[in-house]
C-alpha cells in the first residue's frame, strides 16, 4: 500500500473522530440543555457509537466480506484453491469486484428484510445501556477473569448467533447448491445462486463481527468512561 494512501486512510480517521467527538459533546449539550431527558454522557457515546456500527460500519464490512467471499468462490471453482486448503486473509490480496446480475424481486425484498431486521436487532441489544450493563453483568458472573470473559462473549455474541443464522439459512442454499449442479442451467442464473450463497454467508459473518464491536466498545464505555 503506497504511503500517500496510507497517509489519506490516517487523515480520513482523525477527521471521522474529530467530527464524533464534536457530534457527542453537542448531543450532550442539547439533550441536557434542551430536553428532560436524563441521559448520561456514557449512555450518549454508547447510542451513537451503536448507531454509527449499525448503520454505517454493518453495510461497509458485510460489502467488503461480500467481495472476499466472492473471490474465494471463483478460485474454487477455477481449482486454484481446493476445499480444505488454508484460505486467504481478508485483504492480503486484491479481489476483483463482484460481478452485477439481475436479482428476483423476492431475492431483493428479503435483502433489505434482512438488513432492517439486523440493524434493528444491533440497535435494541446494545443501543440502551441498560442492555450492555446486563450482558457484561452476565459474562461476568459466569466468568473467573478476563481470558474467560473474553472466551464466553465469543461464544455468546460470536459463534451463538453465527450457528442460529447458519442453520436457518443452511436448509435454502441446500437447494441452491443442487440446483447449481444441475447442468441444464443457464451460467447466468448459477452465477445469480452462487452470488447469492456468498452474500448469505458474508451477511451472517459481517452480522456476528459488527455485533462483537459493539459488545466491546459498550464493555469500554462502562469501564473507562
Amino acid at each position: 500500500m503506497k504511503i500517500t494512501r496510507l497517509l489519506g486512510i490516517y487523515a480520513l480517521g482523525m477527521g471521522l473522530v474529530f467530527v464524533l467527538l464534536l457530534t457527542w459533546i453537542g448531543a450532550v449539550y442539547a439533550i441536557n440543555v434542551y430536553t428532560t431527558a436524563e441521559l448520561s454522557a456514557e449512555a450518549i457515546l454508547n447510542t451513537m457509537l451503536t448507531g454509527l456500527l449499525s448503520v454505517v460500519v454493518f453495510p461497509i464490512v458485510h460489502r467488503a466480506v461480500y467481495r472476499h467471499y466472492w473471490a474465494i468462490s471463483r478460485k474454487l471453482a477455477s481449482g486454484e484453491l481446493q476445499v480444505g486448503d488454508h484460505m486467504p486473509v481478508i485483504g492480503a490480496e486484491p479481489a476483483s469486484p463482484v460481478p452485477r446480475v439481475r436479482k428476483t424481486r423476492l431475492q431483493i425484498a428479503l435483502y433489505v428484510a434482512l438488513y432492517a431486521l439486523a440493524m434493528a436487532s444491533l440497535l435494541a441489544a446494545y443501543a440502551p445501556p441498560g442492555h450492555q450493563e446486563a450482558l457484561n453483568a452476565y459474562l461476568a458472573r459466569f466468568s473467573f477473569g478476563r481470558s474467560s470473559f473474553s472466551s464466553l462473549a465469543t461464544l455468546v455474541v460470536v459463534y451463538a448467533p453465527m450457528a442460529i443464522g447458519l442453520g436457518i439459512a443452511m436448509p435454502l442454499l441446500e437447494i441452491d447448491r443442487r440446483r447449481m449442479q444441475s447442468r441444464e442451467l443457464p451460467a447466468t442464473e448459477a452465477l445469480r445462486l452462487q452470488l447469492r450463497q456468498d452474500w448469505v454467508f458474508s451477511f451472517v459473518m459481517s452480522y456476528v463481527t459488527v455485533s462483537f464491536l459493539a459488545l466491546v466498545t459498550g464493555n469500554m464505555i462502562l469501564n473507562h468512561l
